[in-house]
């Protein structure tokens, strides 16, 4: 699979794009002091960046839709467009010209999202569900290595250390631009997926609530681990490496999860894991020493984190005629979903604690 030049392009935008995506809360866990930052507005600034994420999501999976060919154009100009504002924010020293510079990155990712998935899925059609998985494994490293690459970076410049993870994601951003257009889509394709469509949405419909909760629970986990480890006293480096654990234990996750839907169906790979992550959550939080906060924190990212593309991918094959679309409409859902867990999780923080 990443021996073809386009997968390889989007697989690798994706990478860069979630490692650009990671550093938000570890960044306003830098920015909290010297700026005098509550939980509730570092909870705000992420929620509203998911949201504008989001909610752009769909409209851009349409665009994709209708954008037929060289679709990793498009992908490439949304991470382009969120090395261009981040590297601009680094520059920055106040919140007014910090949060309007974070929040137009978002459109970036929003613009990404929809359009690589759609694209990685087409690629090879007859293994869209491989191609999908590893292209959210992409993704999901770039989460994972982001956090502590840019705790030691910020524990080395402050918001500056923005600036080298910018200039790296230009290398994914230009094979984008330059990848070649998707292969041509069968006739017998688009007369199943007339067929699949109509009853697609009763069965997405069916599965949201529980979209919401685990995007909820994971969101709350990224956002709140570096602010809560830094006020008991650890470095940027070490809170970041933290950040990191959870996220790539969620990625492993992903490729177990898919193995475990694959065998025994969706409700095995999301529902009992999410239940098992409770206790491991707790333990992390509460936990009396930093090995067992790494070891807890690994263990729920494995169990909460790890769903994510089971539900990307069984939405897409339920709307195969709007592979970007549906892309778009769960992704964003999902984030919008993680953002309002992100927001009440800093009301509450700052509330009870």
């Amino acid at each position: 699979m990443f021996r073809n030049r386009l997968f390889l392009a989007v697989a690798s935008g994706h990478f860069a794009v979630d490692v650009l995506n990671s550093v938000g809360p570890v960044l306003m866990a830098v920015l909290a002091r010297p700026l005098g930052l509550g939980y509730s507005q570092i909870g705000l600034a992420l929620t509203l960046y998911t949201f504008a994420g989001a909610l752009s999501q769909p409209v851009f999976g349409l665009l994709a839709d209708r954008f037929r060919g060289r679709t990793a154009v498009l992908a490439g100009a949304g991470a382009l467009w969120m090395v261009l504002c981040l590297g601009a924010m680094a520059l920055q020293s106040t919140w007014a010209l910090i949060l309007p510079l974070f929040l137009l990155a978002a459109l970036g990712s929003g613009l990404f999202h929809p359009i690589g998935t759609a694209t990685a899925g087409a690629v090879d059609r007859a293994r869209a569900g491989s191609a999908t998985s590893l292209f959210f494994f992409s993704g999901q490293m770039g989460l994972a290595v982001g956090p502590p690459v840019a705790g030691w970076l910020f524990g080395l410049n402050g918001a500056l250390g923005l600036l080298p993870l910018c200039a790296l994601a230009l290398v994914p951003a230009g094979l984008m631009l330059a990848a070649p257009g998707l292969p041509a889509e069968p006739p017998s394709a688009k007369r199943v997926a007339g067929t699949a469509a109509r009853s697609a949405v009763w069965v997405v419909a069916a599965f949201v609530a529980l979209v919401a909760v685990r995007s909820s629970i994971q969101a709350a986990y990224s956002a709140f681990l570096p602010s809560l480890f830094a006020e008991r006293g650890w470095s940027a480096t070490w809170y970041g490496a933290l950040a990191g654990t959870f996220m790539f234990a969620a990625a492993v996750g992903n490729v177990v999860s898919g193995a475990v839907a694959d065998r025994y169906g969706m409700r095995a790979a999301t529902v009992g894991p999410l239940v098992l992550g409770v206790p491991a959550g707790l333990v992390c939080l509460w936990s009396p020493t930093p090995l067992a906060a790494f070891v807890a924190c690994a263990l729920a990212g494995l169990l909460i984190g790890g769903q994510h593309s089971v539900l990307v991918v069984h939405a897409q094959r339920l709307l195969p005629a709007r592979q970007g679309f549906a892309a778009g409409l769960i992704l964003g859902f999902t984030f919008a979903a993680g953002g309002i867990g992100t927001w009440l999780g800093g009301l509450l923080a700052d509330s009870v604690g």
